[in-house]
Order: C-alpha cells, then structure tokens, then sequence
C-alpha cells in the first residue's frame, strides 16, 4: 500500500501541470487574438498593393514598347514626298497677239474693251470694206449662175430628163433656175424633134427592107414554078410533040425572073446600108447633144473654178474686215478707239495677252536643289493670291530648265524653271477662280520620295557624318 500512494501522487502532479499550462497557453492566444485581429486587414492590403503594383507597371511599360514599335515600323514604311521649292509668277504661255488687218478700211464698230477676256474667234472690232463687198456679191452673183447652168448641162450630158439643182442654187438664184430650165426644155424638145425625124427615116427604110425581102421570096417561087414547068416540058419537046419555041418561051421568062431577082438581091444592102445610116444619124443626134453638153459644161466648170478662187480671196478679204480674236486671252490695248476712224494697211489694232488651256509658270530654284530636277517631272503650283489652304493648287509638269544659271540685280544665282498646268483655274464649290499673267505663285517640285524613317535619321546621320570629318 505505501508503493501505490506516491504513484498516484506523481501522476496528479503531471496532469495538474499540464492543464495549468494549457489554461496559461490558452490566456495568452486570447490576449494576442485582438491584436491579431487588428493588424491582419493591414498586412492583406499590403500585400495585395504588393501584388498590384507590378502588373500596372508592366501593362504601361508593354504599352509604351508596342506604341514605339508600332511607330517604328510606320515610319519605315510610311514615305513622304521629296519636293524642290520655288518662287515664281505666271507668265504667258503664248507670245502677246498684235491684230492687224492687211488691206485697211474703215472701222465700223468697236465690239470690246481693255481688260475683257475674250474668247477664240470672238469679233472684236468691225471694219468696212466697200470695194470688196460689192465684187465679192457680184462674183457670188456670177458662180450661182453657173452653177445653175452647171446643173443644166450636167442633167443634158447624162441624157437626164430633169434637171437636179442644189439648195442654195435654188435658194440664192431662182431667176437663174428658171432660165435653165427653159433652155433645157428647149434644147430637149429639139433633140426629141430630130430624133422623132431620124426615127421616121429608119421605120421607112426598114419598111423597104422588108419589101424587097418579100418580093425576092415571091421571085424565088416564081423562079422554082418556071424550072418545075421547063422540066415538065421539055421530054415533050424532045419527042416532038411541043414545039421548041415554048421551051425557048420558058427559058425567056426565067431569064427574066432571074434577072429581077439578081436585082432585088443587091438592091437589100444597099437598103440595110440605109438603115445604118439612118441609126448611125440617129446616135450621133444623142451622142453629139451630149457632146455639146459636155463640152459646155467643162468650159463653165473651168470659169467656176476660177471664179472660186477670186471669190476665195475675196471672202477672206471680206473675213478680215471683221477682226476676231485668235486666242482665248485678255485684251491689253486697243490702238485705235474711234468709230469711223481710218486704220492703214498693217496697222497694229489690237493687243492680246493669251490665255492657253494651260498656264505656264516662270519659277526660280536655287543652284543647290536643282540636282535632281529634270523636265517631265510632277509639280504641283500654290497660287498666292487664293488660299492653299481653301483652294488648293494646280497639277502641272516640269518642262524647261535654263541651262546655266541667272543672276538678278541683287547678285543671287538661281536656275530658271518653267511648269506648264493641267488647268488654268482653280475650281471650289463650283466657284471658278481665274489665274492671270503676273501672279506670284510659288512651285512645289516632286523630286521624289522617303520614308519617315529617312526623315527622323537624316538628322542624326548628317551630324555623325560632320563629327566623324572634324580633327
């Protein structure tokens, strides 16, 4: 019993230390569970701004590289235009037209002022030129005439029964008309009259024709009867029964027969040369109306065609009393201002400045940016008078550069450049805007083309060319 007694003591002695150690432990974590409590939100968004921060950033830093990148490869492809300046102004794209007329006259009207822009063609003065009106209408007179009789005889030579006359003719010279038609009814019922004579003739000679042709065939017959009888008789004759007189009677009368038939046989030649005759005289009435005809009308055709050239010259001398502009362009000066007034053969009149369906622009381009310039080239003019901005400019083409340089009267060398424009206004919003010589206009040539890339290193490579040359 003593041994069991400390066993039993010693035991509860660990199990209250134990539990005494538990409660300790226990106090204790429920003390720290406040704080820990408390301090645990903190540590969580400490952590998460932690976890936050860094994929911000590296969104921003992926953003900038892509933008860069994408940059990059725009401006290695991307290219701009590579142009040559120029300053200039718009200059005639023709030589200034001075009017004058040839043989001189008497102005009648003035159709235009300075300044007007006139049109090719347009009439701008009248002068009077009587001599000429009055021969140019007597010879017109004169060839309508002919022309009318030209008809007449054309209609005789082709053997027509009418006569076909051009408008104008009909229009222009009825009197004529009507005297050709009554010639040409005269001279066809005259020919009508021979050849119904003619006609006449050849019916009757056919009818002899025909007559000694059926009197050789009754002579035939009669001929073969008189054989047929002389051979009945003639065994007659020979036994003695008839005498010989009838055979001599039958012989006689053959003789006879055969002596008319001979006759009438060569009497039909000469009856046939008659009808060919008659047809020869008959063709050569037709063919020699014809000939006449056409003999007349070659000797009037000759007289027209002269007529025409005097009539020619004559119409031009009549055109050039009207003074008609020969360009599109704008009247600069006008010589002589009164109606009435005398203008001497080749006298000035008028003075033109051209406007072309293009313009031409006279520009300057300094020596060093004239290397890569050559005739053919785009370009493209900024008038300064109208907004490039608003209006725009002109497409044009390079097409004549000096071939050596210009000094003006400061001393500056410059290349003279010429652009001729596709158009001669500008247009907006269906607003047309006239371009005149003397407008200043500045001149963007295309050289050609580089990329924003070329642009962005030119820069950098220029000055690492300079530092790289310097000691």
């Amino acid at each position: 019993m003593t041994d069991e007694k400390p066993k039993k003591t010693v035991e509860m002695n660990e199990a209250d230390i134990k539990a005494a150690m538990e409660a300790v432990q226990q106090k204790a974590e429920a003390q720290k569970a406040p704080q820990q409590s408390s301090r645990e939100p903190q540590g969580r968004d400490i952590l998460m701004d932690y976890e936050e921060v860094p994929f911000v950033q590296h969104l921003q830093l992926f953003a900038i590289a892509a933008f860069f990148g994408i940059f990059l490869l725009w401006a290695n492809f991307a290219t701009l235009d590579e142009v040559t300046k120029g300053d200039g102004r718009v200059i005639p794209s023709k030589e200034i037209q001075v009017l004058q007329n040839l043989e001189g006259g008497i102005i009648e009207a003035i159709k235009t002022w300075e300044g007007e822009e006139v049109k090719a063609g347009q009439v701008l003065m009248q002068l009077r030129d009587i001599n000429a009106s009055s021969e140019f209408q007597s010879n017109e007179s004169r060839v309508l005439s002919l022309r009318a009789s030209i008809a007449r005889l054309q209609a005789e030579a082709n053997g027509e029964s009418s006569i076909s006359f051009s408008e104008d003719v009909l229009r222009e010279a009825p009197e004529s008309v009507d005297e050709e038609r009554r010639t040409f009814r005269a001279n066809l019922s005259r020919l009508r009259d021979q050849k119904s004579i003619l006609e006449s003739q050849l019916r009757q000679r056919r009818s002899e024709v025909d007559e000694i042709q059926t009197r050789i065939r009754g002579m035939q017959q009669q001929i073969d009867l008189a054989n047929q009888e002389k051979r009945q008789i003639e065994p007659a004759v020979a036994k003695g029964s008839l005498p010989q007189l009838e055979l001599l009677k039958i012989d006689q009368r053959l003789s006879e027969m055969q002596a008319e038939y001979n006759s009438l046989e060569s009497s039909l030649p000469r009856a046939n040369a008659a009808i060919n005759e008659v047809q020869r005289r008959l063709q050569d009435a037709v063919s020699t109306a014809r000939a006449d005809a056409q003999a007349q009308l070659t000797e009037t055709l000759a007289q027209v065609k002269a007529l025409d050239k005097t009539l020619s010259a004559l119409e031009d001398r009549k055109e050039r009393t009207e003074i008609k502009s020969p360009v599109d362009g704008i009247i600069k000066d006008i010589k002589i201002t009164t109606v009435g007034g005398v203008v001497q053969p080749g006298q000035d009149l008028i003075e033109i400045v051209p406007l072309d369906d293009k313009l031409l622009v006279e520009a300057r381009v300094r020596p060093k940016d004239i290397a890569f310039l050559y005739p053919g080239q785009p370009a493209i003019v900024k008038i300064t008078a109208y907004d490039f901005s608003i209006y725009g400019g002109l497409k044009g083409e390079l097409v004549d550069i000096s071939a050596d340089t210009i000094e003006d009267k400061e001393g500056n060398s410059f290349y003279r450049v010429r652009v001729r424009t596709n158009e001669t206004n500008l247009k907006r919003k269906g607003e047309v805007l006239p371009i005149i010589p003397g407008m200043v206009a500045s001149v963007d040539i295309l050289t050609g083309k580089k990329t924003v890339m070329d642009y962005l290193i030119k820069p950098f490579a220029k000055t690492l060319e300079n530092s790289l040359n310097e000691r």
